[in-house]
This record gives structure tokens, C-alpha cells and sequence, in this order.
């Protein structure tokens, strides 16, 4: 289940650019004739509540049981590691046209409600699960030393997480507390599937005990969300992988796809010298893993063709069965023939192989009043929902720190024969 020890893999690792392109060689010769033409259309500002207040750090929405559009986002302190994080809830009954006014949610959950900017809560919502079930996934950290606003120690981020769930039919939440420790010692969780048996499978990524590399892995529910247990997927312990040795390093965040054959995918970010492009030192490869036994198992880690990071946490997967994935432009200049040469933001890419080589579809280099996005920054995580069996949102942050803009972007994602 693991990969080899970095020493073993140092051959591969360095004739990983030779396999690379190996990569882009067989996906340019051998892919199969398109069988849906994507459209991307209607691109446009899906939330801004900077007017009133609120700066919007990533979100993440659901139809409820209603059909009534209905999402969480983080306002608040912009760094990672800052207090002074608060979720809220908003509604909407027009696909994001107009907004509810915003409500803080989850307040119960604070520590010292009064005193909340010494904390950072964040919280997303996911589902109906089968049973009509919601569910909100998220976590919490206090600062470390008084008065700091900060997390103690960047480097050993211990969070609480945090998994409620609304039953169908009930008007309150109820929340579960995992400690650090209870799945791994960091726990960083994020989107999932729902597979046709209602069996749950959600990202989750850290490092295990204090010192050791990043891995990343599923949480899987059989239950409803009720309970979970944690399976690895990619792990790489040789702590040479690092460019600095008190600085984490590994992998970290997922994009999990269910194929149409019923395989789960993941393509998963890796850090520093894991997977960096030999050309562009900032920039590293997606990897990919594949589960056949839902999420139980996972092969071992292979590079992919395709370079970037601040992907969905949640893939798409077409009616004729390629791989829709959103992420960042690279920072290297050379790999894409860029329209914009001198621009990053969002980059479109599919696959007809379950994900080992991608193609690019289509790239956004500005927001939809035309500003640039000039650091690799601007176009954040985001999310595709389904409007119906041809039609999806891809739901993505725009996050300006220069400009000071910090909301919510969205396109519309069709299928056409």
C-alpha cells in the first residue's frame, strides 16, 4: 500500500521528468475521440458580502431537501493560521442570483462565544445523504499564546474536527467532537462522495504524530455519518522530501472521483520535493491512486501529467466517463500555451484514462469584470454542483490579498453530444 523508501524511489524520481513526458506523449497520441464537448458559460460573481462585512474564504453549498440552494462560508482573518475564522450560513432561491442574509452558524460550537475572535471555526455543509441527512464537516483551533491570534505552532496543527449531522425532519444538529489523535494527529477533512450503496467516503489529510510527513486518506461511514473509520491512501515517511527539516511536507490535499465502472480515483496534491518539476521549483505534479474495493484499499502513488494545486476537493466525472478537474495555473510559464501569458487563475483539465493523463479544456485568467488574476493566489479551492444530469456550477474563491477581494465566482459546466 505504501511506496517504496525515497532512497528506492531516487530512479524514479529522477527519471520522473522522462516519465512525465512520457505522459504528455501518450496522452497527445493515444486519446480516445471526445464524446461530449464541454461548455463553459455563464461566468459570474456567485456570492460578495465584502459590501456588507463579510469577506468570504472559500464556501461550499447543497440543494437541500427543498431544493432550496443553500451553502456555509468562512469570514473573517485571511491566513491560514489566524483566530478571528467564523462560519455562516446563507440561502438562496434562485441558483445564487439573490442572498439570504447571512447567519452565523454553528454558533453552539464556540468555546467562549463572547470572546470568539480568540478562535477559529469553520464549517461546510455536504449532502442529502440517502437517508436525507445533512451533514457539516469542519473544525476548530483557539490561539496559542494569549493575545498572539494565532495557532501555537504552524507546524503541528492538532484541530479539533467536527462532524454534524441533521437527520431528515429535524430542525437541530447534532455535533461530534474528534480530537486530535482519533483518526490521525492533524486532521484536515474535506469533501466526499456518496457511493450508489449510501456508503460515505471523505478526504481527509495531516500528519499521523508530531515530526512525521503529511499523508492523506478517506474517512469512510456505513452508517449514515454516525460513525467513521480512517483508511490511508498516499503516504511518503522519508523526511529528505522536505526543502527545510522543521517544515512539513507531503501530501496533502485530495480530488476524489467515483468512475463510471464504479472505481474511486484520487489525484493528490504532493509538497516540496515530491513531485517538483525539475524546470519550475514551485510547482509540483498531482498524483493519482485508485480504490477498487470502495475506498478500503488504495494502490500505490504514481505521478500524473498534470502540475498544479488548489483543486475541488471533489472530481467530476462526465456522462461519457472522462474526468473533469479544476485547479490552479501553474507557475511555470512553459507547460501551457497560456492566452494569457503573464496571468494565473483557474485551469480547466480532463481525462479519458481515469485520471493518469490530462488534457487541457479550457483556462479563466480574469474575473468576470475583467480583473486580472496576477498571483497564482487568485483562484482558490473550489466545488462543482450538479444543476442537473448534463449541467454543473464550478463554485471557486477569488482571494486578492493585494486588492483586498475576497468572494465567491462561479461558471456554468454543460455536456453537449
Amino acid at each position: 500500500m505504501f511506496a517504496a523508501p525515497l532512497k528506492q524511489r531516487n530512479r524514479s524520481i529522477r527519471f520522473g521528468g522522462m516519465y512525465v513526458l512520457y505522459l504528455f506523449a501518450f496522452a497527445a497520441c493515444h486519446q480516445p475521440e471526445k464524446r461530449d464537448t464541454l461548455v463553459v458559460s455563464d461566468y459570474r460573481i456567485f456570492y460578495d458580502g465584502q459590501d456588507s462585512g463579510y469577506n468570504t474564504i472559500g464556501g461550499h453549498f447543497i440543494f437541500g431537501v427543498d431544493g432550496e440552494l443553500m451553502g456555509t462560508f468562512t469570514e473573517g482573518n485571511v491566513e491560514d493560521d489566524e483566530t478571528g475564522k467564523e462560519p455562516f450560513l446563507i440561502r438562496s432561491k434562485d441558483t445564487g442570483k439573490t442572498w439570504s442574509k447571512p447567519e452565523l452558524f454553528a454558533s453552539r460550537l464556540f468555546i467562549n462565544f463572547e470572546e470568539r475572535e480568540k478562535e477559529a471555526l469553520w464549517m461546510s455543509v455536504f449532502g442529502p445523504t440517502r437517508r436525507g441527512t445533512l451533514l457539516a464537516i469542519g473544525g476548530q483551533y483557539e490561539e496559542g499564546t494569549q493575545g498572539s491570534g494565532m495557532l501555537a505552532d504552524p507546524q503541528w496543527r492538532d484541530v479539533m474536527l467536527i462532524i454534524g449531522r441533521k437527520e431528515g425532519g429535524s430542525e437541530e444538529w447534532d455535533y461530534t467532537r474528534y480530537p486530535s489523535g482519533t483518526f490521525l494527529g492533524e486532521q484536515w477533512m474535506e469533501g466526499g462522495l456518496m457511493l450508489p450503496g449510501g456508503r460515505l467516503v471523505f478526504s481527509i489529510w495531516g500528519a499521523k504524530n508530531k515530526g512525521e510527513n503529511w499523508r492523506c486518506g478517506v474517512l469512510i461511514s456505513d452508517d449514515d455519518g454516525i460513525s467513521w473509520r480512517y483508511r490511508d491512501v498516499a503516504y511518503e515517511p522519508d523526511l529528505n522530501i522536505r526543502d527545510r527539516p522543521d517544515v512539513s511536507a507531503g501530501f496533502n490535499e485530495q480530488t476524489l472521483f467515483l468512475t463510471k465502472e464504479g472505481k474511486l480515483v484520487s489525484i493528490i496534491r504532493g509538497r516540496e520535493k515530491l513531485g517538483r518539476l525539475e524546470d519550475s521549483p514551485k510547482d509540483t505534479w498531482f498524483f493519482r491512486s485508485e480504490s477498487g474495493d470502495n475506498g478500503e484499499t488504495w494502490s500505490a502513488y504514481e505521478p500524473t501529467n498534470l502540475p498544479g494545486t488548489g483543486a475541488a476537493s471533489n472530481g467530476l466525472t462526465l456522462p461519457d466517463g472522462s474526468l473533469l478537474q479544476a485547479s490552479r495555473i501553474p507557475y511555470s510559464r512553459e507547460i501551457y500555451p497560456l492566452p494569457e501569458p503573464d496571468l494565473y487563475g483557474l485551469h480547466f483539465s480532463r481525462s479519458f484514462d481515469e485520471g493518469k493523463t490530462w488534457k487541457t479544456e479550457k483556462f479563466i485568467q480574469k474575473d468576470p469584470e475583467g480583473m486580472p488574476f496576477t498571483n497564482y493566489y487568485n483562484a482558490m479551492n473550489g466545488q462543482f454542483l450538479q444543476l442537473n444530469e448534463r449541467e454543473w456550477l464550478y463554485i471557486f474563491g477569488q482571494f486578492d490579498v493585494k486588492e483586498k477581494v475576497y468572494r465567491l465566482l462561479s461558471c456554468r459546466l454543460s455536456v453537449q453530444r
